[in-house]
């Protein structure tokens, strides 16, 4: 029942039903309640109409009601009193393990206390015989009655009653493997903790909505958590606790684990399949692992790839795989791991992956300059060699960018191999059918990689994940990692809760029923306000979640050139799209209404986390949305308006910090949930350029006092005059030409050193000669030298952009191309590839009398594929100039510039360069 505005005065809504649909696994009908004191004769209803709506609200409102105790049910509770004990083994595997069941006992009294219900913890030793007992873990009972935990798979459980008695066990024990890692810690398996939040939720009416502990942290740290005051679980009213007398479950939960980074493990990830990794290592990356950078990279030059004539001895590691030892070095890791107790080790290319140019990596497996079916028979043989010397360990091989279909030259995979999906739509899932993976598969999910939206606003939507669940389970899909963690509790804790509870039942759950579910148990009396706030939310970002995030259908497209880009490319459009204004007014007056009418104090805390949320992105929003009104009047006015929000904004997101840096929880809450643990001020500036968010040049990141200050920008035109006669870095032909010079970056104080440039071009050829000041002295040892770069973007309609880039030194020239890497997920996507090459020239002369620096870049059209420029034809581009200055600092030119440019390659600061004719009467 949707009970809107008008009905709030109503009995429904003064009190909410205290009740999951999901436990009928019943679907209830969705009906518009409204009431309208004015009388509309269009509106009667006639009597029949009235009698059969009549029945049909009592039936609705029935179901609405929790079910009672049937005759035969074993009653745990009731009238205000239990004879029942909480019984926990004498001993456990583990100290922690000991803790968590102690802790776990500890929920289930508070479940009980909520109600008025008080009920003892004992060790087993000290059973009271003449009291019935919740049995708790592997205690002698359960095993006298036949369960052994040993044989229970992953977080498995048993919920059964003997006589009077209940048993509530799960295989605990601790992590096999070892690792000191404290940001990748070791988890134990608490089967019995997740046995007990199942049945707290079945049968003691608990729902557990939001963290409770903090990153890092397992239920053995909970002993200073107030469970009855924590606005993280909600205990729903009953008068009287029963379960089935006949009570004998045994549930294994279909997910073996479901971690993000970082990872969490307290009661509310449990509860919600959430499970932290507990005998698996990975999945990632795993040749940077095995074959470290350093020191292998001084010792073995040879492990690496040859690319260009070199050896790629630096960044995050590419090898050259028909390196025998390389081979071995990436078995032994296999082994490592195993050894170390893990069931299942990963193994995965690396990342951005720049295939070896040698005559080995060529004729490996006789497959040619096909590198995904070289990875894949390599990758299968590791598998073999393990399944031979390790045969009770299994593998997860990463199924990613160049091996994301399957293998063409095998049909079959080891018995001990597992395939990571780092694809998990049905496009991604359908090609593996055919393919016989014994162990299965886990999926890798974007869902909160964010495609220009940045990772602080809502990107999933409870339709999208009903969906995404269901067809996950459907695909034998045993293990999920989430890449992107989604912090947003405030506006998405409905949607990781839905995710989570779906893995329960994924046949017969629904979102709305659990939306409903969360929404009841999170804000009670306000619920109707909170319905009505998360379906607008959940409406306008609809299209994002199911069809433009990360990953999704109109991700990317072709278009005819056939060159793979996004359809979006700006942030702001993407983000002003979302969120237009009247959006967040509705929002601003749904959540307003509901903080004015909470009197429950959990539910006020948890409405503190949504407005902080909010407020977030209202802020974000309206600097969006005046960006575009400048961008349309870029007048003073509209300017100022602008940065005052900026200013704002900047305020907001400080005040969420306090000593040293340190995030500020919302009031009532233990732990801060937003902004993310290890986030600072300048990552919710948006201060960086992420993957997929372009956010560091964008009007967030302006200096607002610089800009109060600097004249309105105009745009910037570097005229290209045709010449018909040879050109070198000495032709008279320069002296008819206009010299443009160079700014300093972000408008601040004067420039030690000019450059000047000026440009011709001729048939074939683009020409700049650019001279510059060099300082008196420059370091030898200095990382950084003088240099320049010509970054060129030729055509409008294309996201290809080139860049030149030259030293003093002679042969110093390098390029590389922006938009030739098609595919979204590679991490060089929209980014310079140091592996495009042109067919360009180079000449430089240093007057070391005079300082300076002369140099001529000649570059032919046809390197960029282009032909002659007619007359008018207008390119993007940018020059930029970098000094040495003496004491490690670094002195920044550029030509185009606005009072915003941070970085010399922001394409927002290209200006324009356009091409003439000698003689501008003759076309």
């Amino acid at each position: 029942m949707v009970i809107t505005k008008e009905c709030e005065k109503c009995e429904l809504a003064r009190n909410p039903i205290p009740f999951a649909f999901s436990h009928l696994h019943f679907t209830p009908p969705v009906v518009e309640w409204r009431f309208d004191p004015t009388p509309n004769p269009r509106h009667q209803i006639p009597p029949m109409h009235r009698k059969a709506l009549s029945i049909f609200f009592s039936i609705a409102v029935w179901l609405l009601v929790p079910p009672t105790s049937r005759a035969d049910d074993l009653i745990l509770a009731a009238n205000g009193k239990t004879n029942y004990q909480i019984i926990l083994p004498n001993q456990s595997l583990s100290p922690a393990i000991t803790e968590s069941l102690q802790q776990s006992a500890r929920l289930i009294q508070a479940a009980f206390q909520s109600n008025g219900f008080k009920i003892e913890v004992i060790p087993e030793s000290q059973d009271a015989k003449n009291q019935p007992g919740i049995y708790l873990g592997n205690t002698g009972f359960a095993q006298k009655n036949g369960i052994d935990v040993k044989q229970f798979k992953g977080w498995a459980y048993v919920h059964k009653t003997v006589g009077k008695n209940v048993i509530i066990v799960g295989h605990d024990h601790p992590s096999p493997g070892k690792t000191a890692n404290a940001r990748r810690p070791d988890w134990d398996r608490l089967g019995t903790t997740k046995g007990i939040t199942d049945f707290l939720r079945e049968y003691v009416g608990t729902r557990f909505l939001y963290p409770d502990l903090g990153t890092y942290q397992a239920v053995n740290k909970a002993a200073d958590t107030d469970f009855l005051l924590s606005p993280a679980i909600e205990f729903l009213p009953l008068k009287k606790i029963s379960v089935p007398r006949d009570l004998n479950i045994q549930h294994t939960p279909t997910i073996e684990f479901n971690v993000a980074h970082p990872i969490t493990g307290g009661f509310y990830d449990i509860a919600n399949n959430r499970f932290p990794k507990v005998d698996s290592i990975g999945p990632g990356h795993t040749y940077g692992r095995a074959i470290p950078i350093d020191p292998y990279h001084k010792t073995h030059p040879e492990y690496f790839s040859l690319i260009n004539g070199k050896r790629l001895v630096e960044g995050a590691g590419q090898y050259c795989i028909s390196n025998p030892e390389v081979q071995q070095l990436l078995y032994q890791d296999l082994l490592k791991w195993s050894d170390r107790g893990y069931e299942t080790v990963d193994l995965g290319q690396p990342d951005g992956f720049r295939a070896c140019q040698c005559k080995n990596c060529f004729q490996l497996f006789d497959t040619g300059d096909d590198w995904s079916e070289k990875l894949w028979i390599l990758h299968r043989n590791l598998a073999q060699r393990l399944l031979k010397d390790r045969p009770s360990k299994r593998i997860l091989m990463m199924s990613y960018i160049l091996t994301a279909l399957p293998p063409k030259t095998f049909k079959s995979f080891p018995k001990n191999t597992r395939i990571m999906l780092t694809g998990t739509n049905e496009s991604d899932i359908a090609p593996w059918r055919e393919i016989d993976v014994p162990g299965g598969f886990d999926g890798y999910v974007y869902n909160w990689t964010p495609n220009l939206t940045s990772r602080y606003t809502p990107m999933r939507t409870p339709l999208f994940v009903e969906k995404q669940v269901q067809r996950l389970v459907q695909n034998n899909i045993h293990s999920l990692y989430r890449d992107g963690a989604g912090a947003l509790y405030g506006l998405e804790g409905p949607v990781y809760y839905i995710m989570g509870r779906m893995f329960d039942d994924a046949e017969n759950l629904h979102a709305a029923d659990l939306m409903e579910e969360f929404n009841r148990a999170a804000f009670g009396q306000v619920a109707p306000q909170m319905k009505q706030f998360y379906d607008r939310l959940y409406h306008s970002i609809e299209l994002y979640a199911q069809y433009l995030g990360t990953r999704d259908p109109a991700w990317t497209y072709k278009p005819i050139a056939g060159r793979g880009r996004k359809h979006l490319s700006d942030p702001f459009r993407m983000l002003g799209f979302l969120y237009p204004p009247k959006l967040l007014t509705t929002l601003e007056s749904q959540l307003s209404l509901a903080e004015k009418r909470a009197k429950n104090n959990k539910v006020k805390v948890r409405l503190a986390l949504v407005r902080r949320d909010l407020n977030y992105v209202k802020s974000l929003a309206k600097v969006i949305h005046l960006h575009t009104a400048y961008e349309i009047e870029p007048d003073l006015a509209s300017r100022d308006r602008l940065l005052d929000a900026i200013d704002v904004r900047n305020a907001e997101i400080a005040s969420f910090y306090g000593k040293r840096a340190r995030s500020i929880p919302v009031d009532g809450w233990k732990f801060t949930l937003f902004p993310p643990g290890g986030h600072s001020a300048k990552h919710l500036r948006l201060g960086y350029n992420r993957y997929q968010g372009p956010f560091e040049n964008t009007a967030f990141n302006w200096d607002t006092k610089a800009m109060r200050d600097a004249p309105l920008p105009g745009a910037k035109q570097l005229k290209v005059k045709k010449t018909q006669t040879p050109i070198s870095l000495d032709s008279q032909e320069w002296n008819t030409v206009k010299t443009t010079e160079l700014s300093p970056l972000k408008n601040r104080g004067k420039l030690r050193h000019k450059t000047r440039i000026k440009a011709l071009h001729d048939l074939q050829h683009l020409y700049l000669h650019i001279t510059t000041d060099l300082p008196a002295v420059e370091n030898p040892a200095a990382k950084t030298k003088s240099s320049v770069s010509l970054y060129l973007k030729p055509t409008s309609s294309s996201n290809v952009t080139y860049r030149f880039s030259v030293t003093p030194d002679p042969d110093s020239q390098t390029e590389a191309a922006s938009g030739f890497i098609s595919d979204a997920m590679d991490p060089r996507h929209e980014q310079y590839d140091p592996d495009w090459k042109a067919d360009w020239t180079y000449k430089t002369q240093v007057n070391a009398k005079k300082k300076q620096w002369h140099m001529l870049l000649t570059i032919p059209f046809a390197s960029l594929g282009l032909k002659e420029p007619v007359t008018g034809t207008l390119w993007r581009g940018n020059i930029s100039c970098i000094q040495s200055i003496g004491g490690g600092r670094l002195e920044h030119s550029i030509w185009s510039t606005t009072t915003s440019t941070r970085r010399l390659d922001d394409r927002n600061a290209f200006g324009e360069i356009v091409f003439e004719t000698a003689d501008k009467q003759k076309p």
